[in-house]
């Protein structure tokens, strides 16, 4: 069977691709986002749980330790995504519950913040699989840091051919040409 239409990729804040599903301008999505947090407006099932990782350049004090402690990172200068995105409530929530205080000192996508840890400028908390996939860099696994869940969100319209496909490799079970919520 040869499904026709087309099928696109676009990154934005988990809040944006949110909106855009629920208005119906997107299909489906994949957001990373807190433990326990759930879209509104939008089907979803989680497909992922994980544990962040420091990253840090290959000649950075950390780079050679087996494990840390959010204490011992707090002394150091973040590189985070912008203040106010799930992305980046998992490592601030992380640190406030810890009672503590860190600087981040600056705020970027993926691509800019792997440069700017590569030059030494700041470290990152991101999601170990994601991490793993940053060539050049170091991770560090770190103890009571943030975990992240990654969601399937897709519409509560019915979806295009090319979304019921994508969303049938998924295992998301449809009825009547209309997904169904997951868990």
């Amino acid at each position: 069977m040869v499904i026709r239409g087309r099928v696109g990729l676009r990154t934005a804040a988990s809040e944006r691709l949110i909106e855009q599903v629920r208005d119906g301008a997107l299909d489906a999505a994949f957001l990373g986002v807190q433990p326990g947090y759930r879209p509104q407006g939008v089907n979803d099932r989680q497909l992922a749980h994980g544990e962040h990782v420091a990253v840090v350049a290959p000649d950075h004090p950390l780079a050679g330790e087996r494990e840390v402690g959010l204490p011992r990172l707090a002394e150091e200068v973040f590189v985070d995504f912008a203040a106010g995105t799930a992305a980046r409530a998992q490592s601030d929530d992380a640190f406030t519950a810890a009672g503590l205080r860190r600087e981040v000192a600056f705020e970027a996508g993926v691509e800019l913040m792997a440069r700017l840890i590569r030059l030494g400028l700041g470290i990152a908390l991101l999601p170990s699989a994601f991490a793993a996939g940053l060539h050049g860099l170091r991770c560090v696994p770190v103890v009571d840091g943030p975990v992240r869940v990654e969601r399937l969100i897709w519409s509560r319209f019915t979806p295009s051919p090319a979304a019921a496909a994508f969303l049938a490799l998924l295992d998301v079970p449809e009825a009547d040409g209309q997904a169904l919520s997951g868990t």
